[in-house]
C-alpha cells in the first residue's frame, strides 16, 4: 500500500506530473500545520546532510518528508546512503527526484531496492495523444470544470502533450468561467475560445488543415510562421503523412463496400470531427492521395539524408502539391 512506502524515486520527462504526484504524496502524509517542521527539500545534498535529516524524528507528527533533487549517481552509490536505504527510518518518507528521462536500473542502488516492499519507482513519461483526453477530463473535474469532447480536442491542438500548458489553459478557463458565473454547466468550444490566449498564432494542425483544404497559398504562409517559431519540418511531414494515410485507407475501405459508419469507427474518427473528415475524403481521389503520399515520402527522405535546408525541402513539397491539386 502507498502509506507503507518509505522511499519513492521519481524520474522521467513530464516534470509537471512528477511535481503534482510528489505534492500528492506530501499532502497525504503531512497536514498543513505539520509541514514547516517536518518537510525538507535538499538540492545537491551531501550524504551526511541527507542522513542527519532522514534519521531525525518528526516534530509533533507521525512522519517527516525529505525530498532530494539535483543529485548524480555518485550520491546514490555512496555507501552510507545505501546502508540507510537497506533499513530506512519508519518515520521518514524519502522522495528522490532525478530530473532525467532515463536511469541506470542496473546500478547497485536500484538492484538492492527494486524488490523491497517499502520502495517505489515512478517513471513519468509524456502522455500519448490517446491518453490526453481522459487526462484533461480528470484534471478539469479537479478544477470544477465540465468540458465537451470537442473543447478538449481544441485544447490539445494548442497544448500538445505538455501537461504544464494544459494546466495553464485550464486555469485560464476556470478563471474565465468563474467570472461569468457559468461553472456548473458543460463548457462549449465557443465559450472557451475568447478565454484562451493562445501562445502561437498558428500551429501544425492549422497548416495541415489548409493543405487538406487545398488552400496552399495560406499553407505556405503558415509554414513560414511556424517554422520561424521553431517547428520542425520533419514533424510536420510525419503528422501530415499520418492524416493522408488515414484518408487513403478510408477510401479503399469505402470502395471495398464497407459501411461508412464502420469506416469512421475503424479509423477512430470522433463525432465532432466527422464533418471535416467526410469533407476531406470527398476532396481527394485515391490517385491524389497516392501522389501526396509519394511526395511526403520523398520529402521525408530528403529531410533525413540531404544537406538541403529543411525549410526549402518543405516549401518544395508544397509547390509540387500545387502542381496537381
Amino acid at each position: 500500500m502507498e502509506n507503507k512506502i518509505l522511499i519513492h524515486f521519481f524520474y522521467g520527462e513530464d516534470t509537471f506530473r512528477i511535481t503534482k504526484e510528489i505534492e500528492k504524496i506530501k499532502s497525504g502524509i503531512l497536514k498543513k500545520e505539520e509541514t514547516d517542521f517536518n518537510f525538507d527539500r535538499l538540492i545537491s545534498p551531501v550524504p551526511v546532510e541527507f542522513l542527519n535529516i532522514a534519521s531525525s524524528y518528526p516534530v509533533f507528527a507521525k512522519r517527516r518528508v525529505l525530498q532530494i533533487e539535483d543529485f548524480d549517481e555518485s550520491f546514490l552509490n555512496n555507501k552510507s546512503l545505501q546502508v540507510y536505504c537497506e533499513s530506512p527510518s519508519e518515520t521518514t518518507v524519502v522522495i528522490f527526484y532525478f530530473n532525467s528521462r532515463k536511469i541506470n536500473e542496473n546500478s547497485k542502488f536500484f538492484k538492492e531496492l527494486k524488490n523491497k516492499n517499502y520502495f517505489k519507482l515512478h517513471k513519468v513519461r509524456f502522455l500519448y495523444d490517446n491518453e490526453l483526453p481522459s487526462y484533461i477530463k480528470n484534471l478539469s473535474k479537479e478544477k470544477g470544470l465540465k468540458l465537451s469532447d470537442e473543447t478538449i480536442h481544441y485544447i490539445t491542438r494548442y497544448t500538445g502533450n505538455s501537461t504544464l500548458n494544459i494546466n495553464s489553459e485550464l486555469d485560464k478557463i476556470t478563471s474565465g468561467v468563474n467570472a461569468c458565473g457559468n461553472r456548473a454547466t458543460e463548457i462549449s468550444l465557443d465559450e472557451i475560445k475568447p478565454i484562451i490566449a493562445l501562445s502561437k498564432r498558428f500551429n501544425i494542425f492549422d497548416l495541415i488543415d489548409k493543405i487538406l483544404d487545398r488552400n496552399l497559398k495560406t499553407a505556405f504562409s503558415i509554414f513560414n510562421i511556424i517554422y520561424s517559431d521553431g517547428e520542425e519540418p520533419i514533424k510536420i511531414i510525419s503528422m501530415l503523412y499520418s492524416e493522408v494515410r488515414k484518408l487513403h485507407r478510408a477510401k479503399i475501405q469505402e470502395r471495398s463496400g464497407m459501411d461508412f459508419e464502420t469506416v469512421l469507427n475503424v479509423n477512430s474518427i470522433r463525432p465532432f470531427l466527422k464533418r471535416k473528415f467526410i469533407k476531406n475524403l470527398s476532396s481527394f481521389s485515391i490517385q491524389d492521395l497516392k501522389k501526396i503520399t509519394k511526395l511526403l515520402e520523398d520529402a521525408d527522405f530528403k529531410l533525413k539524408t540531404a544537406s538541403i535546408p529543411q525549410d526549402l525541402v518543405f516549401e518544395e513539397f508544397i509547390f509540387k502539391i500545387s502542381c496537381f491539386l
